[in-house]
């Protein structure tokens, strides 16, 4: 009897090109690695190929091969094979995190071209030492490319993307650029060489922001100000305070006086500088380079590669440097406000007239213990526009929490509806994969597989006259086959998907139970990060008027009497916040009592 054996090949090529080794020969390879391996009269063989162009091995982020993840996790391969290590990924951390999964769970691994087996113990030393060097090799072409962007940066080039709010691109030469290629190796090519202008048209926005910023000493200030005078950023969508931080913290818009230079010296970051532009006298802006990394992630300040453009600064240096102090001072303070409010509906809650998210202010008077000071959660939007573009009374801070919080132990208790339901999810159910047209599908596929081979060798005995009707019938019958394909690789994908999800459901049930029978009753004891992370858990949404809150979870709607937490009660702490006019923290100028 033959031995039933389930192979996965996997291929990737960063680009969409000719050269390398394509996705196409490396499938090849593998299909000829498993026929001399696994011949047709030992073992039954499933392959399942998986393939992705177009991605780098830097990230496991490819849909391909995030699909084989998902389908190993459910139904384990037996092999895993590929051309080459660095195929699956170019990080020794993302690859033996990877190898160390699929082993658990069973899996050999092949590469072809290193040839080694992790089914043996040699093998599997050779993979993580080969492994160790593909990093090492992707590590030497990343300096190599850090190298290049400081000569590219002593250029005061913009090198890509859109310009800053400010400036506008333009190009003035064609220059040689390098690459890293599909083989490792840098390649050089000609690009188009741009440089930032001043754009007239939003240059006195950038100034604005600056100086408002140094008068008002305060993002949320700056940001209510722009909205309230109508200032919209190029796309005429109003300023937010991460937006107008980035163009605070952008160094573009700084002259490259002594000052803003030497700023970033005291960080650690060196300053690339040639010919007239290395004179620090402002009559040049500035350009950070490397400040980001893939989908656009923040990199820390100290990999910043910082050198003097090509165009006109638009903030003095010492002003620039006088708004990056206030930046962190004002940083520190927010942290420390933020973690003393304790306020764990904020980010969660939304004001109910206008859908617009409201946040704390806290005021100077205390609770009823004299232990916390009071708060309440006000609409963004109405603090902004001063009242004129909502008119919604705040929800008092300590009520909302606790009330909620008593909602929350009422609800979720052990046996009540709630629970019985998220009982119901952690039970894995049979997927309805539709087995039985799956069955027939490929019973006829076999079937017309066979019909098609024995036409093929009946065509060199059969009769001249009639090889154009058995050509059409072999014709339909492939076609038949493409079809009957197409609807095999569609229901087997969708089952792995539906398999998927009824994982992920299980796991956020089992979750979720696991707070309500260990979490609510040490509650209190938690930090105010780990509260707000259970409640994003169980609640859906929240919207607070000043006489009712109303809280919707999970996928269960409660029952409209139990959602209104406050239902038109109006308390003394209401009444206290209510004809409070004194308020701490930096913007306590702009709020005005209800």
């Amino acid at each position: 009897m033959k031995k039933k054996i389930k192979i996965a090949v996997y291929s990737r090529k960063s680009k969409y090109t000719l050269k390398g080794d394509s996705i196409g020969n490396q499938i090849e390879l593998a299909m000829e690695y498993i026929k001399s391996h696994y011949p047709e009269e030992k073992y039954n063989v499933e392959v399942e190929v998986f393939e992705d162009e177009g991605f780098s091995g830097g990230t496991l982020d490819r849909p391909k091969f995030k699909r084989l993840i998902q389908e190993e996790r459910i139904k384990p391969f037996d092999i895993l094979i590929c051309y080459r290590l660095d195929r699956i990924s170019r990080n020794i951390a993302d690859f033996s995190n990877l190898m160390n999964e699929i082993t658990e769970l069973g899996t050999s691994f092949v590469s072809i071209k290193e040839q080694f087996d992790t089914k043996t113990p040699m093998g599997r030393a050779m993979m993580y030492i080969a492994s160790v060097f593909a990093q090492l090799e992707r590590e030497v072409i990343a300096e190599r490319i850090r190298d290049n962007m400081i000569e590219l940066a002593k250029t005061g080039r913009w090198l890509g993307g859109d310009a800053p709010i400010g400036y506008k691109r333009e190009s003035y030469k064609v220059v040689d650029v390098y690459e890293e290629s599909e083989d490792n190796v840098l390649e050089k090519k000609k690009k188009t060489a741009c440089k930032l202008v001043n754009d007239e048209e939003t240059i006195d926005v950038v100034k604005l922001i600056y100086s408002k910023y140094l008068e008002l000493k305060s993002l949320a200030g700056l940001e209510k100000y722009l909205y309230r005078h109508d200032i919209k950023t190029k796309n005429g969508v109003y300023f937010t305070a991460n937006r107008i931080r980035a163009i605070l913290s952008n160094p573009v818009y700084s002259t490259n006086s002594k000052e803003a230079v030497q700023y970033f010296l005291d960080k650690g970051i060196q300053v690339f500088a040639e010919g007239e532009k290395a004179k620090f006298d402002g009559e040049y802006g500035l350009i950070a380079y490397n400040k980001t990394k893939g989908h656009n992630t923040p990199r820390p300040m100290e990999e910043w590669i910082v050198a003097v453009g090509l165009h006109k600064g638009i903030i003095d240096g010492l002003n620039w440097v006088r708004v990056q102090d206030l930046l962190e001072k004002n940083a520190e303070k927010s942290y420390r406000r933020n973690n003393s409010l304790n306020a764990i509906l904020s980010g969660l809650i939304r004001c109910k007239d206008c859908g617009e998210y409201m946040r704390p202010k806290l005021t100077n008077k205390m609770d009823a213990t004299g232990t916390r000071k009071r708060f309440y959660y006000t609409c963004v939007k109405k603090e902004k526009s001063r009242g004129k573009k909502c008119q919604a009374k705040n929800v008092p801070g300590i009520l909302a929490d606790t009330r909620l919080l008593e909602t929350l132990k009422n609800v979720f208790v052990p046996n009540s509806e709630v629970y019985k339901e998220l009982k119901k999810m952690t039970i894995t159910k049979e997927m309805d994969d539709q087995e039985d047209e799956l069955e027939t599908l490929k019973k006829e596929y076999k079937k017309n597989t066979i019909e098609i081979k024995n036409l093929i060798d009946k065509l060199k005995y059969i009769d001249v006259s009639v090889v154009e009707y058995v050509n059409e019938e072999l014709k339909n019958l492939k076609n038949r086959n493409e079809e009957i394909q197409k609807k095999i690789d569609k229901i087997e994908s969708d089952d792995i998907i539906k398999q998927s999800e009824s994982i992920q459901v299980k796991k956020g049930a089992e979750l979720i139970l696991d707070i309500i029978d260990n979490c609510f009753n040490t509650f209190e004891s938690f930090d105010i990060k780990f509260k707000k992370d259970i409640l994003r858990i169980l609640i859906e949404g929240i919207t607070g008027t000043k006489e009712e809150l109303e809280v919707n979870l999970l996928n269960t709607k409660l029952e409209e009497s139990r959602k209104r937490i406050f239902s038109d009660v109006v308390t003394k702490e209401i009444e206290d916040i209510e004809n409070t006019v004194e308020f701490s923290g930096e913007e306590s100028d702009d709020l005005k009592k209800v």
